[in-house]
C-alpha cells in the first residue's frame, strides 16, 4: 500500500531541486582528472562494504523561512548521524555530531557514500573531500582536485562507484569513481542517453534526485518513484517508467535514500517546519517515523551504505563517552518545605532613567488591573495607593487590608493574586513628557500557597528595572494580518525548534517589522537620557483603559523530555499557574514592563503522556491576550494615550484545541548536553521507575508566546497539578537526567535527558 501525507489545505508546497537551484552558466568538459573510457571498458570489481548501523547524514543549512540557500553567501555543512537507519529511526534518531564546515560562495556538493564528499566550484572544478572526524580530523580533509570543468554538469549526484549528471544540454552522463572508498580514485564517462529517454526527463524536471545501490530515486509533486540503473557492458541502462513507492508527500521537498529500504524526506525550510519523516520497503514504502527530526533546515545528502543492520539496542553514543570522575546522585523527591514567599503581600519595584540612573523621588500609582474583566468598555482603573521612589529608584507598597469589592472579585477569580499596574509620569525640562511602568503582583495572607509562589516568582521577574520613557504619541493604523506576519516576533514562533530559550528579548519589538534600530530617547533630536524629570503641576488622573481587540494564542506553559528508551509527560491541569509579561507601547515600538500572574480555574486538565523515545516538546494552551488602550491628563488638561498587551484567562476558542504541542527541544537532550551540564546537576532514574518535578518554578521561556506579533515571557508555577515527568524503560543502560539551573531535588526548573 502506497503511504499518503497530504499537506494542510491552503498551504501549497514550495519546492526546489537540491542542485537545480545551485544551477551555474555551464562550459566544455576539460580533460585531465575525467577520462573517457574505450567500447571495451569494463569495470573494476571494488571490495565489499561491510553493512552499517549508522550512517552519517549531511545538512547544507539554510535559515528557515527563507527557503533554499543563496549560493552567494558561503553556507554551513553540518554532519548528524543517523542512528537506526535500516527501521527509519523508528527507535532513534538523528544525532547532531557538531562538527561543521564552511562551503565557498557559488560551490555545490553531493555525496558518494564510504565518506567521500564531492564539491564543484563557482568556477566549475571537481574537488572531493573525506570525511575524517569519526578519527579526530575535519569533515572536508581534501582527497583530490579534478583537472576538469564541471560548470556544464546542472543536476549531480552519486551512489558511490558511479557518479550522475544531468547536462546542460538535457542527456544524462554516467561516470565512474575508480577508488569509491577514498574519493581519489579516477573518474571516466561510461556513457550517456539522450535527452529524450522518460528516465532522463524525469531526473531533470524532479524536486528531487538521489542514489542508493542501484536505484535512482525521483521526489517529484510529493510521488517517490525508484528507478533501477543497470549497465550492459559500459552502457547506461534505465526503463521507460520507474516504480511507484509513495504518493501524497505533498509537503516533502527533499529526499534521501542511506541505504537500500530506507527512504527519508524533509519539509521546506521556507515555512519553517524542517520536519525529517522516515520510510521503509522496496515494493512500496511504509511510513515508519513521522517525525525523526524537528528542525532540520536546508538540503540532505546522505553517506550512502550498500546494506544496512539493524541499530545496537544501547544508547546512541557518538564516539567513546567521557570518563566520569564521581557517580551521579539518584534522583529523589525533595521533601522539604518551600521557602517563605518573599513579602507576597507587597507590591514593589524600581525605576529608572534611560542612562540606567535611578528615577528618584518620583510618585508611583499602583492601580489594579482586573483581568477577568471581559467590558469593551472604558474604565477607570482602582488605585490601590502611592509610594515614592527611594534614592535607588526603588519603591514598596503594601496591599491594603481591605480590597475593593471589583478587585477582591478579580483576584478570587484569578487564584487570589492581584495584578496591578505601577506607573510614574513627569516631563523633562524641555517639555517632553515621560512616563515608567510597571506590571507587579501581589497577594493577601489569606490566598493559597500557590499564589503566594506565582507572586514571588514575579518579585522576582521584576527586578529588572523599569525604564522611564519619552511618552510620544502613535498614530499609525492597526497592523494588517499580513504586516503581523512580517514582524521578528512571527518569525520566531513560526520557528519550528525553541532557538531563543530562556535568553533574554530584545529591548524593543516591532509589531509590523524587524526589530527597531532607532533610540526611542531621542525626541525632536534631543536625546532625554540624561534629562531631570519634573512632576506635572497639578498631578495626573488615574488610568483609564479600554479593551481594542481580544485574541486567543498559544502560550507555552510546560515542557518534556525523553531521549533514550524512556517516556515524557507534562500535566498542566485544572487551573493558570504562570506568569505572562506584560509589553507597552511607546510611540511605535513595544518592550516588556513587568509581568501578570494567571491562577484562573480552567476545569479541564490538559498535557501529554509517555511520549517517547527520543521525545521533547514544550506544551501550550490557549490564553486569551488584550489589547488596551490607555488615557490619562497631567497637568490640567494634557490628554496621553499608550497601548500594552496583556494576558487574561485560559480560553478555547471555538472549534480550537485544549492545549497543543509547541517547540521542539530535542537538541537540549542527549550526550553532548549531559557532559557539558554540570555534575552537581546530574542524576539518574532507574529502570522501570519515573521521577517527577512537581515544585518549585520552572524556567523562563523567553519566545512563550506572539501575542499580537510581540513576544512574551512566561514560566510555570508547579505543583500538585503542574508537573514534568520522565518514566524511563527497561533496556540495560543507565537513564541520565539533569537539571537546568540546580541539582534535581533543587530548583531545577525543568531537567534533561540522556
Amino acid at each position: 500500500m502506497l503511504v499518503t501525507h497530504r499537506h494542510p489545505q491552503g498551504a501549497p508546497p514550495a519546492r526546489r531541486s537540491r542542485l537545480a537551484v545551485h544551477a551555474a552558466t555551464l562550459t566544455a568538459l576539460l580533460a585531465g582528472g575525467i577520462t573517457i573510457p574505450s567500447p571495451f571498458f569494463t569495470p573494476v570489481a571494488q571490495a565489499a562494504e561491510s553493512c552499517r548501523s549508522q550512517v552519517a547524514t549531511y545538512v547544507m543549512e539554510v535559515t528557515p523561512g527563507t527557503g533554499w540557500t543563496n549560493v552567494a553567501k558561503p553556507r554551513l555543512l553540518r554532519k548528524y548521524v543517523d542512528w537506526d537507519p535500516k527501521n527509519g529511526d523508528a527507535n532513534g534518531t538523528m544525532l547532531d555530531t557538531g562538527k561543521t564546515a564552511r562551503i565557498p560562495y557559488g560551490s555545490r556538493v553531493f555525496t558518494g557514500g564510504q565518506g567521500s564528499i564531492y564539491e564543484i566550484t563557482n568556477d566549475g572544478v571537481l574537488k572531493s573531500y573525506k570525511d575524517k572526524t569519526d578519527t579526530g580530523g575535519s569533515l572536508l580533509t581534501p582527497a583530490r582536485t579534478y583537472d576538469a570543468n564541471w560548470t556544464t554538469r546542472k543536476r549531480v549526484w552519486s551512489n558511490g562507484s558511479r557518479i550522475f549528471s544531468v547536462h546542460e544540454g538535457g542527456k544524462l552522463e554516467v561516470f565512474k569513481q575508480s577508488d569509491p572508498a577514498t574519493g581519489a580514485g579516477a573518474v571516466s564517462l561510461l556513457g550517456t542517453l539522450p535527452f529524450g529517454r522518460p528516465a532522463v526527463l524525469a531526473f531533470k524536471n524532479a524536486d528531487d534526485v538521489w542514489a542508493a545501490g542501484n536505484r535512482i530515486f525521483t521526489l517529484k509533486d510529493g510521488e517517490i518513484r525508484a528507478w533501477d540503473y543497470r549497465e550492459e557492458g559500459t552502457a547506461p541502462v534505465l526503463p521507460d517508467s520507474g516504480i511507484l513507492l509513495a504518493s501524497g508527500l505533498t509537503d516533502a521537498v527533499n529526499g534521501w535514500s542511506p541505504g537500500p529500504g530506507s527512504v527519508y524526506t524533509a519539509t521546506s525550510a521556507k515555512d519553517y517546519s524542517g520536519i525529517v519523516r522516515s520510510y521503509t520497503g522496496t515494493a512500496a514504502l511504509a511510513l515508519a517515523n513521522d517525525d525523526v527530526m524537528t528542525g532540520l533546515y536546508g538540503d540532505v545528502f546522505a553517506d550512502t551504505a550498500s546494506c544496512l543492520i539493524d541499530a545496537p539496542d544501547t544508547k546512541p553514543v557518538l564516539g567513546s563517552m567521557p570518563t566520569e570522575t564521581e557517580a551521579p546522585p539518584a534522583a529523589a523527591t525533595d521533601d522539604t518545605p518551600d521557602p517563605a514567599p518573599v513579602s507576597p503581600g507587597q507590591f514593589s519595584g524600581k525605576f529608572v532613567l534611560g542612562d540606567g540612573r535611578p528615577a528618584a523621588g518620583m510618585t508611583v500609582r499602583v492601580e489594579a488591573n482586573n483581568v477577568t474583566d471581559e467590558s469593551d468598555t472604558e474604565t477607570q482603573l482602582t488605585t490601590l495607593g502611592t509610594a515614592t521612589t527611594a534614592a535607588d529608584g526603588t519603591w514598596k507598597l503594601t496591599l491594603p487590608t481591605t480590597l475593593p469589592a471589583s478587585v477582591s472579585t478579580a483576584a478570587a477569580e484569578n487564584g487570589g493574586a492581584v495584578n496591578a499596574m505601577a506607573s510614574v509620569m513627569g516631563r523633562t525640562s524641555t517639555g517632553v513628557p515621560m512616563r515608567g511602568v510597571d506590571h507587579v503582583t501581589a497577594a493577601p495572607a489569606t490566598a493559597p500557597i500557590t499564589a503566594q509562589a506565582l507572586v514571588a516568582t514575579a518579585a522576582e521577574d521584576s527586578a529588572k528595572p523599569s525604564p522611564v520613557l519619552p511618552l510620544t504619541e502613535d498614530t499609525a493604523p492597526e497592523p494588517t494580518e499580513q504586516e503581523y506576519a512580517q514582524s521578528w516576533s512571527a518569525h520566531q514562533e513560526a520557528m519550528a525548534q525553541d532557538t531563543l530559550g530562556d535568553s533574554p528579548l530584545p529591548t524593543w519589538q516591532s509589531d509590523s517589522g524587524d526589530l527597531p534600530t532607532a533610540d526611542p530617547y531621542v525626541v525632536g533630536g534631543v536625546d532625554t537620557k540624561r534629562l531631570s524629570i519634573e512632576p506635572y503641576d497639578g498631578g495626573c488622573d488615574k488610568t483609564s483603559e479600554k479593551v481594542i481587540d481580544k485574541k486567543t494564542y498559544y502560550t507555552t506553559v510546560a515542557e518534556g523530555h525523553a531521549h533514550w528508551d524512556a517516556k515524557a509527560s507534562v500535566d498542566y491541569d485544572q487551573k493558570l499557574a504562570s506568569n505572562v509579561e506584560v509589553a507597552v507601547k511607546t510611540g511605535s515600538n513595544w518592550s516588556i514592563q513587568g509581568s501578570a500572574t494567571l491562577g484562573s480555574s480552567m476545569s479541564v486538565t490538559t498535557g501529554y503522556t509517555n511520549r517517547g523515545p527520543h521525545f521533547a516538546k514544550q506544551w501550550k494552551v490557549p490564553i486569551q491576550y488584550k489589547k488596551i488602550k490607555m488615557t490619562w491628563k497631567c497637568g490640567g488638561g494634557n490628554t496621553f494615550t499608550q497601548y500594552k498587551i496583556r494576558a487574561g484567562k485560559y480560553h478555547v476558542p471555538a472549534g480550537g484545541a485544549t492545549g497543543k504541542y509547541g517547540k521542539d527541544v530535542r537538541n537540549k537532550d542527549g550526550m553532548t548536553a549531559y557532559y557539558n551540564s554540570p555534575k552537581s546537576h546530574r542524576a539518574y532514574v532507574e529502570r522501570g521507575a519515573y521521577f517527577q518535578l512537581s515544585k518549585n518554578r520552572s524556567i523562563k521561556w523567553s519566545g512563550a508566546v506572539s501575542a499580537f506579533s510581540v513576544t512574551l515571557g512566561a514560566s510555570t508555577q508547579l505543583d500538585r497539578e503542574h508537573k514534568q515527568r520522565i518514566t524511563a524503560g527497561t533496556k540495560s543502560g543507565r537513564h541520565d537526567i539533569w537539571g537546568k539551573n540546580d541539582r534535581v531535588s533543587g530548583k531545577p526548573g525543568i531537567f534533561f535527558s540522556f
